[in-house]
């Protein structure tokens, strides 16, 4: 279990003292941790270090930084942080004020420890209800990027996805020392007559597999992408040569030659694999996927199984 971090920001230690004391077995169970800073300009020096406080507790009265400036200060840390004011009796007024400017409570001094510890539980409540509603919008904003970005079927990254990771590629080249971006353009021969044969639930199938299979043939930070249908797209960064594409175009078709198991029933397919290079004088991320489409469309041409490399004869073709 997770303890509630409570910062307390007072200059007086018999405070903390008392504080440790009155806690002493919610501390001990592991449910709530006490953190303390003697001025505000202290506690924000804390607050930026450790990001799991959950609340404040913070007298209004104190040297380098007043409470009032310091809360003022916590929405650009989190906006789920709250605080509550420890005042006398003549701070009434910048008390208000401090309510007005986002305080969640306030406490009078001397403290009632029960009354801030019923304080310090409703401002808990408030937080944690706060934090699950943040990682809650947090969540659907993941879901909605994954389905923006990413092939439902396959889990892989989608056009949309490729188009922006080749742009941001395409903009690293200008910087010194960068090898190439090597891209193959896969279209699956064979793979038709068993989504025609056997189903569409079999072709999905077989896609998913395709999937995992291409990933097995990556290096690290190599991309594999789902264009569409039974078209794939992988992007090599930081090519030195040619001879690294085709290295890897020779363990996709080893790969895929092999049969698969969907469902008890057993498919062989193959793969057409068009390769180019940014450094054939591509300029633009849509030339590079152009250039390797027209070379997979020649590698169609010549048979299953085959890769051919895009060059000016391909272009010409």
């Amino acid at each position: 279990m997770t303890p509630a971090r409570i910062l307390v920001v007072d200059d007086e230690l018999e405070l903390q003292r008392l504080i440790k004391q009155r806690f002493r077995r919610q501390i001990q169970s592991n449910q709530m941790d006490f953190v303390f800073a003697s001025s505000g300009v202290e506690a924000l020096q804390k607050l930026q270090q450790d990001r799991q406080i959950d609340m404040v507790l913070t007298d209004i009265n104190m040297p380098d930084m007043d409470g009032l400036t310091f809360i003022q200060r916590l929405p650009q840390i989190s906006p789920t942080l709250k605080a509550v004011m420890i005042s006398a009796y003549g701070d009434m007024p910048r008390v208000r004020q401090a309510m007005n400017g986002g305080a969640f409570d306030f406490l009078t001094k001397p403290l009632d420890f029960q009354d801030l510890e019923r304080t310090i539980e409703r401002t808990l409540a408030v937080v944690r209800q706060l934090q699950d509603q943040q990682l809650q919008a947090q969540r659907h904003q993941e879901e909605l990027r994954q389905a923006a970005f990413h092939d439902e079927l396959t889990d892989l990254p989608n056009r949309t996805w490729l188009n922006q990771h080749l742009q941001h590629l395409f903009k690293q080249r200008k910087q010194p020392h960068r090898g190439a971006i090597a891209l193959l353009f896969i279209d699956l021969d064979g793979f038709k007559p068993v989504n025609d044969q056997l189903g569409h639930l079999i072709g999905d199938r077989l896609l998913r597999q395709v999937a995992q299979r291409l990933k097995l043939c990556l290096r690290e930070g190599d991309l594999a992408a789902r264009m569409g249908g039974d078209e794939f797209v992988i992007v090599l960064e930081d090519v030195q040569d040619v001879a690294i594409a085709v290295a890897v175009a020779d363990r996709l078709e080893q790969q895929l030659i092999q049969p698969f198991d969907l469902n008890g029933l057993q498919a062989q397919i193959s793969a057409s694999i068009g390769i180019a290079m940014s450094s054939q004088g591509i300029g633009h991320p849509e030339d590079l996927l152009r250039a390797a489409d027209v070379a997979m469309y020649a590698a169609k041409a010549q048979g299953k199984g085959c890769y051919v490399i895009f060059d000016e004869a391909t272009h010409q073709a």
